[in-house]
């Protein structure tokens, strides 16, 4: 078991290493960069993130209206009653009755 132990010690120390001097070794590949002419100082890719939530968000209410059409959902139509508020009424008196 110690063998073992020890191997995986020096591994993950030798891992940890190298992924710590990893950045020092090569440069970047990807650099964010701005187009030419942009004028809203924001990150680009934030932009991309906002303009992909606002699609979704609108394509959840698309598909909502047509699961409603599809699915023949009742539409609150307000009948005469609740037009017209109807407030009950007593029955009329029997004759003889006071």
């Amino acid at each position: 078991m110690e063998p073992l132990l020890q191997s995986m010690t020096t591994t993950v120390a030798q891992d940890v290493r190298e992924l710590m001097h990893a950045t020092d070794l090569e440069e970047p590949t990807l650099l964010e960069k701005d187009p030419p002419n942009w004028q809203w100082h924001l990150p680009l890719g934030f932009v991309t993130v906002v303009a992909a939530g606002a699609l979704l968000i609108a394509a959840a209410g698309v598909q909502e209206r047509i699961h409603e059409q599809k699915q023949g959902a009742r539409r609150h139509v307000k009948t005469k009653m609740h037009i017209k508020k109807v407030r009950p009424q007593s029955a009329p008196l029997p004759p003889g009755a006071s």
